[in-house]
């Protein structure tokens, strides 16, 4: 056989078995059993806004389905159960834990051991509830016909700024968790297929929107890592994925703020 061909067979394998690794990881959509590494793990993340989009999908999908028999509200709280039952809620859930953590410790030491605890304090009860009260309501601010493209590129692109964060900063648990993977440097490769995942949904919206959430998905990141940096000297899981939701609840509201105007 043509050694070119291997080689080529070669690569579109080893990208399937990081998608793989992607959905096990990131969703809980079935797939089998793979063959695990934990370096397979972190390159699997230039697939996460490809998750997102999947998820997006299957929100958008369903809402669309059942605001055709049901009414506008209702269709969007069956969405987010559905994208909560896909990407198992581990985004929600940093969230939680992280408004537990950093709003009830004082030290590096108390916020990352809150963190931790399986068990949802007063902070992450009041953050989850604000940020569902939002999902709805901006889920029924939107038009119907166009929600689930804007479900689909908040899920994508927020996930991008989850790799930007990574990159540009340090993952601080020492002990072996369910996200010690995050503490391995991520490639520029893998940093540029995200971006594109990220990018592609993009193309269906109004560049205004484009121009809009560049610089609010920036100041988001900014200000998010300077905070983490000062109070635990990184990130962990738990705050990538508080990073995620705001970013993705920022996407919808730039979205509203723009379309208002033009």
């Amino acid at each position: 056989m043509n050694p070119k061909t291997d080689n080529r067979q070669g690569f579109i394998w080893r990208q399937f078995n990081l998608l793989l690794h992607a959905i096990m990881f990131y969703s809980r959509i079935p797939i089998g059993k793979i063959s695990y590494s934990e370096e397979n793990q972190t390159q699997s993340i230039r697939f996460f806004p490809l998750i997102g989009i999947i998820v997006g999908v299957i929100g958008g999908g369903i809402f669309m389905a059942c605001s055709y028999i049901l009414p506008q509200a209702v269709a969007a709280i069956i969405s987010i159960i559905a994208m909560l039952l896909t990407s198992g809620a581990m985004h929600e859930d940093g969230l939680s834990d992280f408004f537990d953590g950093f709003g009830g410790g004082y030290t590096k030491e108390r916020i990352l051991e809150i963190m931790k605890d399986s068990r949802v304090g007063v902070y992450g009860a009041v953050s989850l509830t604000i940020l569902f009260l939002f999902k709805f309501a901006i889920y029924t601010s939107i038009d119907i016909t166009t929600l689930p493209l804007v479900i689909i590129v908040a899920n994508a692109s927020s996930r991008f700024m989850v790799l930007v964060m990574m990159k540009s900063s340090v993952y601080v648990r020492i002990e072996k968790s369910k996200s010690s993977h995050s503490r391995n440097p991520i490639s520029l490769i893998t940093l540029l297929v995200a971006f594109i995942f990220a990018g592609v949904p993009f193309v269906f919206m109004p560049w205004q929107i484009i121009l809009s959430v560049i610089p609010v998905y920036t100041i988001i990141l900014i200000l998010f890592r300077q905070y983490t940096q000062k109070k635990i000297g990184g990130f962990t899981g738990d705050v990538l994925g508080a990073l995620q939701q705001l970013c993705e609840v920022g996407f919808y509201i730039v979205f509203l703020s723009v379309t208002s105007y033009i």
